[in-house]
């Protein structure tokens, strides 16, 4: 083929379109490999060190993995009790059901709130393509902003209940579209509603918050969309969203206050003060979850929720989504677009069951969806500016746009893998206690005691006690306070204050020393070696 010929199978409308189709589609492929193997490169270590209420998922996981049974006996639980609270059935079941499939680790825990997070992602990617009709600018940037918006990267690599929420609400969203807004198919069942009301009612399983978010969801639609042409898709969305709750109500007869023992814990509602008082905290909360300081500086103070050098969302999203705010008012008033509607309604609620609670207010987890709505809003302004600017100068604005958010969303994973597992080690409290448990099983002492004189450590043990390999069975046990002997392993917590006990005794111990050593990339990027939380001292 010679240069005139190839110049002109390049330039054809036809084979241009082929060509532009096979990029657009390798550069989508390229995006899903990073967004996937940045959700789930060392989930095991990075964060270091488990949180007890991961602890807490891994345990009701392993034992209805092996037996059947949560931890207090129950069989096939609707919600787990915990000493103070009550888990989710969601993240437990699918957790067992990995650690059925493959085996209990620290990895594979926490692997199932990555999968769930693809899943929500993807779905995510399906619904814009809909909703912007194929826009391929706007399904580049959905990947981005949502695989990487620093709120749902936080939370997707923890054993935290909450992430399948966020994928049960991107799949009622769907669904409510489709139900309101697709073209009928002259189904006589409307199945996109049925499909709607049991996303909405699952989600209620998902997360504490799920229960008043989910019903004002249901309140949103009916006010939105309720007039007669649409009363047979309400009948069923709701009939569906009812039926799915009803071992919920079930639960909530059987165990009255179970599921707001917790709520009633960190709520200023059933504080005696006055309700002004109430309404005025109420307000200041709400406030906080869309202040710069949350949004775009710092996020969550958590540092297991955030980084705490990054805010909620990236400055690029927040932006759009301004512009995107404008356009969907914009388009209510003209048109009454019930959609953008619903969106804007639901939007608002996302903060609401977190400003109920004062305790670390702004709180990333409590208000994760607001994350998702803002990511889907700043969609429309991305569409709005290219309706109002030339087109010659819309190929100069996609770039700064992607500039930018690359920028954002490289600096923000540079700084998570390198330098974040240090700065949070403190704020997870565990890490080094699986070496920690290996090293003394190394020794093969007569037995291991563990002083738990530290939050969430008989969890944490209780987890690890599945995850390591005591094939000799050496006794492994807890206690508050235990005086040194020969043939011993005491396992304690650093910063618990047991060293300085321990120091009394004059028995020779061998130590457990940190085995985390930065990877190379990891060094020559900066990172520095951290000390463990877990300590052990074999006599």
């Amino acid at each position: 083929m010679n240069i005139k010929n190839l110049f002109t199978f390049f330039t054809s409308a036809s084979n241009k379109e082929k060509i532009t189709h096979i990029l657009y589609n390798l550069l989508l492929g390229g995006l899903a490999i990073w967004v996937i193997f940045a959700h789930t490169y060392k989930l095991d270590n990075i964060p270091s060190g488990l949180f007890f209420d991961e602890s807490t998922i891994g345990i009701d996981a392993s034992n209805v993995s092996q037996t059947g049974f949560e931890k207090y006996g129950g069989e096939f639980q609707i919600f787990f009790q915990t000493e103070a609270d009550s888990d989710s059935p969601i993240l437990v079941y699918a957790t067992a059901l990995m650690f059925r499939l493959f085996s209990i680790s620290e990895y594979n825990l926490r692997l199932v709130s990555a999968v769930f997070f693809i899943a929500a992602w993807l779905l995510a990617f399906g619904l814009v393509t809909k909703l912007f009709n194929g826009n391929r600018v706007i399904g580049i940037y959905l990947i981005i902003a949502f695989g990487f918006l620093p709120q749902f990267f936080t939370i997707s690599r923890l054993a935290f209940e909450v992430i399948p929420q966020l994928t049960f609400t991107v799949a009622a969203i769907w669904g409510i579209w489709s139900t309101f807004h697709k073209e009928d198919l002259s189904h006589k069942i409307p199945v996109s509603a049925i499909f709607a009301g049991l996303m909405i009612g699952i989600s209620t399983y998902t997360y504490s918050t799920a229960n008043m978010l989910s019903t004002l969801m249901m309140v949103s639609i009916w006010v939105v969309y309720g007039n007669k042409l649409n009363l047979k898709k309400l009948f069923h969305l709701s009939a569906a969203y009812l039926i799915i709750l009803i071992p919920y109500v079930i639960f909530n007869i059987i165990h009255p206050n179970a599921l707001t023992s917790r709520f009633r814990n960190i709520s200023f509602i059933f504080e005696p003060i006055s309700l002004a008082d109430k309404i005025k905290i109420l307000f200041s909360n709400y406030i906080a979850y869309w202040s710069p300081s949350f949004l775009f500086l710092y996020g969550d103070t958590n540092l297991r929720h955030s980084t705490g050098i990054s805010g909620s969302i990236t400055i690029t999203a927040g932006i759009l989504f301004a512009v995107g705010l404008i356009a969907i008012v914009i388009s209510i008033i003209k048109s009454w677009d019930r959609f953008k509607l619903f969106l804007l309604a639901n939007l608002l609620f996302s903060p609401a069951a977190a400003a109920l609670t004062s305790e670390g207010t702004p709180h990333t987890v409590r208000s994760l969806l607001l994350g998702c709505y803002i990511v889907l809003i700043s969609c429309y302004g991305l569409t709005y500016l290219f309706n109002i600017i030339n087109s010659w100068k819309r190929a100069s604005l996609i770039a700064i746009i992607f500039v930018l958010l690359i920028y954002e969303t490289i600096s923000y994973q540079l700084d998570y893998f390198v330098h974040y597992p240090a700065r949070s080690v403190d704020a997870f409290g565990s890490y080094d206690l699986k070496g920690a448990l290996e090293f003394a099983i190394e020794e093969n002492p007569k037995e291991i005691i563990v002083l738990d004189n530290f939050s969430g450590g008989l969890e944490n043990l209780t987890f690890y006690k599945y995850v390591v390999h005591n094939t000799t069975d050496i006794p492994i046990l807890t206690a508050g306070e235990f005086a040194p002997e020969s043939g011993i392993c005491i396992v304690y917590h650093r910063l618990s204050g047991d060293e300085e006990e321990l120091d009394k005794s004059s028995i020779p111990y061998t130590e457990f020393r940190s085995r985390n050593r930065p990877d190379l990339w990891e060094a020559q990027l900066g990172a520095k070696p951290f000390s463990g939380m877990i300590k052990v001292r074999c006599y």
